[in-house]
Parts: structure tokens; sequence; C-alpha cells
């Protein structure tokens, strides 16, 4: 007999292919110029133009090269998932895309009441992908792993080695720099944070108890 944990996991799995799918779909179709970047991706002038729904739709797509973003964010997703649970997995990938995005285009919103003629490049630029959300799963594994029972000194370091590897990559995979990659230092953050209070919150409520990794 197939007991509930074993189909709430399933679900969850599921629910998280599902959005790899969706990812996959929509960028090939943007890439073919079926759908126009514009209508998914957002910028700060975007979300002033009161287009809010952009904050989330910019998720749904990934930059070149489109292959390897879309393996490692994949590989990155399960890995959470596996270690983190699907709760930490959903909480954290909204909060931080969605927070550190708003945060972000708030600090450039008010560099530019000091200076109007600042950060002009960014305003319209679209903001797009899904590696804010892989920065928050990356801080939430290691949130966990850092803080699980019986860590020694050498696991501590493997986890630090292990997020230092992990941005090299991101970084070779795009190799530009601007304002707006402040978003992955507050999605990591945000993604430690959420592994750490969601879990606890939800076992004190009794929210989905069986989802809590420790």
């Amino acid at each position: 007999m197939i007991t509930r944990r074993v189909l709430h996991m399933w679900r969850e799995w599921l629910s998280l292919t599902t959005l790899v799918v969706v990812v996959s779909t929509l960028t090939a179709a943007e890439q073919r110029h079926l759908i126009p970047l514009s209508a998914l991706a957002a910028s700060p002038h975007a979300v002033t133009q009161a287009r809010v729904w952009s904050l989330l739709t910019s998720a749904l797509l990934v930059q070149s090269p489109v292959f390897w973003s879309l393996i490692s964010f994949a590989l990155l997703g399960g890995l959470t998932l596996a270690v983190c649970g699907g709760l930490v997995l959903w909480v954290s990938a909204f909060a931080g895309h969605v927070g550190s995005t708003l945060v972000v285009y708030g600090l450039l919103e008010f560099a530019r009441t000091l200076d109007p003629h600042s950060f002009e490049s960014l305003l319209q630029a679209p903001d797009y992908g899904v590696s804010v959300i892989s920065a928050t799963w990356l801080g939430a594994v290691a949130s966990v792993s850092w803080s699980a029972r019986g860590r020694t000194l050498r696991g501590k370091m493997a986890t630090a080695l292990m997020v230092v590897a992990t941005a090299l990559f991101g970084w070779m995979l795009r190799r530009q720099v601007n304002a707006l990659d402040l978003e992955y230092v507050l999605a990591f953050g945000v993604g430690v944070a959420v592994a750490v209070w969601v879990p606890r919150l939800a076992y004190a409520t009794g929210i989905a108890p069986e989802e809590v990794p420790f």
C-alpha cells in the first residue's frame, strides 16, 4: 500500500519536474521568437509601470547558455528538494526571486534620487532568468548542510567549497556583472533564512511536518 508520505514525495517531484518543463518550453518559445522577451522579462521600469506580474514571469526563462543553465537549474532544484524538502524549495524560490529583485530595484531607485542619471542603462534592460532562484536554493542547501547534526569542520569546509564552486560555475556561464547581480547575494541570504525558519515554523504549527528535514 502506498503511504501518504510516498504520495507526497511523488507530488513534490512531479511539481518540480513540471516547473522545469514549463521553463524549458517558454525558453524555447522565446528563443524561436514565438513569445516576445518583453512579455515575460522584468525591469525596474516595468515594475514602476505596474507590470508586477513580470516579477514572476521573469523566472520562467533561462539565459544563455540555455542547455547548461537548464541542467544546473534542474539539478540544484532536485538537490534542494532532496535535502531541504518541498516547503523550503517553493517558499525560498518565491521569496528569493521576488524579494531580492524588489530590494535591488528599490536600491536603484534610491540611488537615482541622489543622481538622476545613474544606472540609466539598467532601467529598461530585460531582467530575467532562473539564476536568482538557483542562488536561493544554493543558500538553502548550504544552510541545511552547514548546520546538520554532527557536522565536522571538514564537512563545513566542504559546504563552503561547494558554494564557491557553484558560484564560480555560474559566473563562467555569464561573465557579466552589473548592479542587478546584487540580487544573487540577497537571494543566497534569503535561502539561508528560509531553510532555518520555515521548517521550524511548519513544525511548530503542524503544517506538513513530513517536509521538515530535521
